[in-house]
Order: C-alpha cells, then structure tokens, then sequence
C-alpha cells in the first residue's frame, strides 16, 4: 500500500515534492507508514485521503474494467502488454494511441472503475445560463463544463477523475462543493469552444482578453495606405497590461471572429455600450462605466492615426490586424455626440468576401442575365441600392467572373474596401485632389479593358463614365438609389443625354440583402400573426404558400436568422425600355413594360424567397415595400 499511494501522491501531485519529501522523511524516521506520516503533519483533508484510497484500490483494475465491458479481449489485452514492455507510456495511452480504444469508451471505463455517471456529451446542451456564471479561462484551465448547480453545489463534466489536486483547487476557487461526472477531453472541449463561438454574452466574448491579445498584430495606416507591422507582444509588451487596451483589442478580435460588419461604440450619460452588427442588425454585446469612454475613445483614435486632442470635429481613419493568421481591415469614424465623442468601426475581411455570384444569391435567369452583361466588351453595369445591400461585393463578385490574364482591370474606389490580385485598385483622396472625376480622367489614358467606379456622385464622374462605356470599355459601378427606375431619374437628373444613356447602359440593377433562416432551428409556421398580415398589403395573394420562421438558438444568438442572401430586379436596356427612356416615358409606365419583359420587382423577389424557405415575413416587410 505504502509504494502504491507513494505512486499516486507523484501522479497527482496532490501534494508538492517538498510536502512529499517530508511526509517520507518522518515515515523512515519514525518507522511509519506513508499514510500516517501524512496524517500527523496534517497535508491532506480526511475528504482528500478517501479519494487517493479509491485510486489506489482502482488503479490496477483499468485493464479488467475493459475487458469486462467488452472492449477488448483477453488476447489484445495480453498483446498490448507485450508490446508495453520498457515503455514508459501507460497501458490506456497506448490502447488509444493504436486505436484499440475509442476515446468514448476510454471515458466509459474510466468511469466504470471509479463508481462515477458517464454522460454523453454528442448530444448535450449546456445551460447557456449556468455557463455564463463561469470565466471561460477557468473552465479551459480546469477542463470542465457545468452541469448543474443546486446551492453550493456544482456537478461539473470532466475526463479525468484522477486529477484530485485539480478539483480541490476548483473547490477552492469557486467557493462551491464540486461533483463530478465524466465524459470525453475532445466532447468538452468542443462544447466550451462552441459555447464561446455561438456566445454575444460579455462575459463569455471577453473573458480571454489575453488570450485573443497573443494572436493579434497591429498594423498602422498613414495617409497614403502605407504602413508599418508592430508587434503588439513585442514592442507594446508594457502597453497591453493596460485594461483598456486589453478591452479594445478583445472587442475588435472577437467581432471578426463573430463575422460581425460594424463595431459601435456608443456613450451616453452613463454608460459606454459595445454593439456588434451581425447580418444587417445591430446587438449589444456589453456595457461599461462611462469613465472608460475616454481612454477607449483614445485608444481607437491612436490606432488609427487620429488626433486625440480633437474632439470637436469628426474625423477618419484607418488600421489593420492581423487576426487568426489573416490581415484585416478597420475602417473607423469618429463622431462629437452630446455626451462626448462615438465611433464606428467597419471591418473590411478579404476571407469573409464570397465571390460567387451562385451564392451572393443570383439565380436562374437572373443570374444569366448578369453574367451577360457583365460579359460584355463594352458599356455600363449599374448596381443600385442604399448602404450596407452588398453592391461592391457583386461588383468585386462580377470582376471576379470576367477576369482573364489578357484584360487589364482599373478600380478607383473610396475608399478600396478589399485588395483583388491582379488588379489595379486607386484610393480616392479628395483632400489631395484625387477625386472620382480626376481619377477616371487619367485612368482612362492607361489603357484599362475594364473599369470600376465605386460610386457615381456627381453629374462630372457620370458623364466621363458613360463616355468611357460608349469608346470600348466596360464600366462597372454602383449608385445610391431605391431602385432600377430612381436610378434611371438620378442619371437623367444629373443631365445626361438620354441618347447616351440608353447606348452605352447594358443592365441597370437594384439589389437588397435579407437574412436567411437559422438552418439549426428553421420551422415551418402554422399561422401568422394578425398584427403582420395587416403590415403586408398584398399578404392575400400569398396566403396559401408555406411559411418558415426560426425558434432561435445558440447558433444564430437566439435571432432566428444567420447569414444574408441578395434579392434582385434587373432592367435589361431592349430596344422597347430604350425608346421610352428617350421618350421621357414616365417611371411607372417603364417599369410596367419592364416586369413584362422579364424584370422581376423586389417584392416579388422577396417572395420568391419566403416562398422557397429562405426567409421569413417580416425580413420581407423590412427590406422591401409593397
């Protein structure tokens, strides 16, 4: 017994090699055994003794526990102690390493031989509240989830019942009496991560502020979109012990690995609140005293290359880091608000950009329509919509599909949201003279085959963009309109001729971008609500078609959506819209011979996706009218 419990003492390193030096030391000199060596100099709890009693007893049965539940026989079991012999490795690692052992039954045995509940963990749920009410860095430190806390009792999952020293020092952290239960390292491992990754709870997100500091890399934009890598573990050592500066890098990490587009930071009277937005809306993530306002303020603003002092006017700016082993983009604005100054960061990941018109939403005969005029050798694709519908994602989408080594592609954009490899992207800089207008003047004079305008402003960039489509080029561009037809009256509006509107447009398009439904907890609805039949006016000519909601679960933050999928109308220039552009034929009229010939209006397009699953009701009366 003495040699045994020695053993597990050294296993377990319940006690530190001094206590044990100790205790052995007066068992050999007062001819005791190791046990009540411990006893008298009083190293371990009576609780504590029982347990190590229990491994002792139990060490030596693992292998007949396996047998006996019929994991492997007595002729494996006899080869893997053969093949074991000199080994330091122990027999369970070795079963595992060779496969003769699943992990899953590895956790069953292991069970089995200390009296303890095994729960299969594949299809457990956690307590999203109960997990809360824990750091995430001391469950992965301790290896646990929650299982159930009734008082001061806390039942915990874990894979290991002979860590004894492990779950007293969680006893003693927690303040709370631990019960354990068993299941597999890679199952528990799994659920914390997940829980973290499906979590906008602040608790949860921020609880690895140094963890999430170790990966990041801050690099520094000036004017010119030149800059310089710093190491924030290298040179900014001292600087990240900071709270605030730990906070502001774990916001911005976390968003990115939340797929979040825009990052608030908002303050009020008393209060500076953190919101993420996640496809399209806006979601508290955390809230802190107002006294942080200032040095987070400042924080941002020094990242950016912003002047700190100023606090009066808005200003713009810039930085990346590099997170997750890719590089990403923060664009940030700042803005005076009566309660002092709120910023606005958009965070610009290359990764997160798809590229595939298939999957931006384009389908069918729209999306044949598209890749035609986009084909083209020459003339104008318009993409119509208001801020945040996904216009330069189709555009960049659209250079993607046409792209060949014998074209040369000049963008000019403002500012350039996402570098594409083998094309020549300018940055417009209007404090520098280097506007839409005088950039396309000189851009055309480099011999481009394809153009892109981020966005036609003006009645200068509109006329020398369509003069570049009529002289054999192809431009791609984007204007801020409802739809196809107030597009058609702004171009029109800004003076451009009307014969040399409709000979140089191949497709004028507007876009709209709707949330899909949470595919983990998607469900078919068996009424709609009154109050949002009255809120969709042509609800009747529907009201036999299957309609779908999402509960809301982890996977989707408790919303019911997760991810976005364009809609889209496309007004195709035949001979027919052509004369009654150059007829000043009114919107509505045009309109009407347009959805004759094909175009399919928003709405419809909307319902073509709540029809179809896709989306829900009120995502359709959100995004688009009636």
């Amino acid at each position: 017994m003495e040699e045994t419990l020695q053993d597990i003492l050294e296993k377990t390193n319940v006690l530190s090699k001094e206590q044990l030096a100790e205790a052995k030391e007066l068992a050999n000199s007062q001819s005791i055994d190791l046990e009540e060596a411990i006893n008298r100099l009083a190293l371990l709890s009576e609780e504590q003794m029982e347990r190590l009693y229990i491994q002792s007893i139990k060490l030596h049965d693992f292998a007949h526990v396996i047998v006996d539940m019929g994991f492997l026989s007595n002729d494996d079991l006899s080869k893997a102690r053969e093949e074991l012999k000199g080994s330091p490795i122990s027999l369970a690692k070795h079963l595992l390493n060779t496969d003769r052992l699943s992990e899953e039954q590895f956790a069953r045995a292991l069970a089995k031989q200390h009296s303890m509940e095994y729960v299969d963990l594949s299809s457990f749920e956690v307590d999203d509240e109960l997990f809360r009410r824990f750091e995430v860095g001391v469950m992965r430190r301790y290896h646990f989830i929650p299982y159930s806390l009734e008082g001061r009792e806390l039942v915990v999952i874990a894979s290991d019942p002979t860590e004894v020293s492990i779950f007293d020092e969680l006893e003693a952290l927690l303040d709370l009496n631990i019960h354990v239960k068993l299941g597999t390292h890679s199952e528990i491992s799994r659920l914390i991560s997940l829980m973290v990754e499906t979590s906008l709870d602040s608790g949860v997100l921020f609880g690895e502020v140094a963890l999430s500091q170790s990966h990041a890399v801050l690099e520094v934009e000036d004017e010119d979109g030149e800059g310089a890598e710093v190491d924030v573990a290298g040179q900014e050592r001292q600087a990240m012990q900071s709270s605030v500066v730990g906070l502001v890098d774990s916001v911005l990490i976390q968003a990115v690995r939340k797929q979040a587009s825009d990052i608030h930071f908002e303050v009020y009277q008393d209060e500076l609140k953190v919101r993420y937005r996640i496809d399209g809306c806006l979601f508290d993530v955390a809230s802190f005293d107002k006294n942080y306002h200032s040095p987070v303020s400042s924080r941002l603003k020094i990242m950016a290359k912003l002047d700190i002092a100023e606090k009066r006017i808005p200003q713009d700016g810039r930085f990346r880091l590099h997170i997750d082993d890719r590089n990403v983009d923060f664009r940030v604005s700042v803005l005076p608000s009566v309660y002092g100054e709120t910023t606005v960061l958009r965070i610009l990941d290359r990764t997160a950009l798809g590229l595939d018109l298939a999957k931006l939403g384009f389908e069918g005969e729209n999306l044949l329509r598209f890749k035609r005029a986009a084909a083209r050798p020459y003339g104008m694709v318009l993409v119509a919509g208001p801020t945040g519908s996904g216009k330069t994602t189709t555009l960049y989408s659209a250079i993607k599909a046409i792209q060949t080594s014998e074209q040369k592609i000049i963008t000019i954009e403002d500012p350039v949201e996402y570098q594409l490899p083998g094309v020549v992207q300018i940055a417009v800089n209007e404090r520098k003279g280097l506007t839409f207008a005088s950039g396309l003047r000189s851009i055309v004079r480099q011999d481009p085959d394809r153009l892109l305008i981020g966005e036609i402003r003006d009645e200068e960039t509109a006329k020398i963009a369509i003069n570049a489509a009529l002289t054999g080029h192809l431009v791609l561009s984007t204007i801020h309109a409802n739809n196809v037809m107030d597009a058609v009256s702004r171009l029109i509006g800004m003076e451009i001729d009307p014969y040399e509107f409709v000979s140089s447009f191949n497709l004028i398009m507007s876009q709209r971008l709707v949330r899909k439904i949470c595919p983990n907890c998607r469900e078919e609805i068996t009424e709609v609500a009154k109050e949002l039949r009255d809120l969709i006016e042509d609800f009747n000519e529907h009201k036999d078609a299957s309609f779908y909601e999402g509960s809301g679960c982890r996977f989707c933050h408790k919303t019911g959506f997760s991810g976005r999928v364009g809609i889209f109308e496309m007004l195709v220039m035949s001979d027919r819209i052509k004369q009654m552009i150059l007829n000043r034929d009114s919107p509505l009229e045009t309109e009407k011979v347009a959805v004759e010939e094909g175009m399919v209006p928003l709405r419809q397009a909307a319902w073509q996706k709540v029809e179809s699953g896709v989306t829900t009701l009120s995502e359709l009366n959100r995004v688009t009218l009636a």
